[in-house]
């Protein structure tokens, strides 16, 4: 029982990373969050250079790679993230079925009981609820911060 729920809880808590980082970088990605809007894109050392041709073209040159930088990077973070979210899915189904076919090469005075398992399974769903509730409100008080 104990490794189901910790199994649950690792698959719940990276699937909620998962939806937050999604949510995250949608925000990020707003037009008030590009890289015009940032404080990396008034680089003192650019804005130094005299000639306007060649100022242009550095800063077009900075700003092509800031972006295509912080797009890399959005998608790295997405692909780990999703990676680790397959990882702790696979980790517990297949611990729900080592303990559920367990189950069947035990005698009778051994096995789960109905309803031992459907406390399990109610324990379960407990913990997922925990956990999208804390998310609800990360989410909540992430997007009332970055809203100020």
């Amino acid at each position: 029982m104990k490794q189901i729920c910790q199994s649950i809880y690792e698959q719940e808590i990276t699937e909620q990373e998962y939806h937050f980082l999604k949510q995250q970088i949608a925000y990020y990605n707003l037009p008030h969050q590009s890289f015009d809007s940032s404080s990396i894109s008034h680089s003192l050392c650019i804005n130094s250079i005299q000639n306007t041709n060649v100022r242009q073209t550095l800063f077009k040159q900075f700003k092509d790679i800031a972006e295509q930088s912080r797009a890399t990077l959005f998608n790295i973070y997405l692909k780990s993230a999703e990676d680790q979210q397959e990882q702790y899915k696979k980790k517990y189904e297949a611990d729900r079925k080592k303990t559920l076919s367990s189950q069947h090469s035990l005698n009778d005075n051994e096995r789960l009981s109905p309803i031992m398992i459907h406390l399990i399974n109610e324990r379960c769903t407990k913990i997922s609820e925990r956990i999208k509730s804390i998310y609800r409100f990360k989410v909540q008080s992430f997007l009332s911060k970055s809203n100020i």
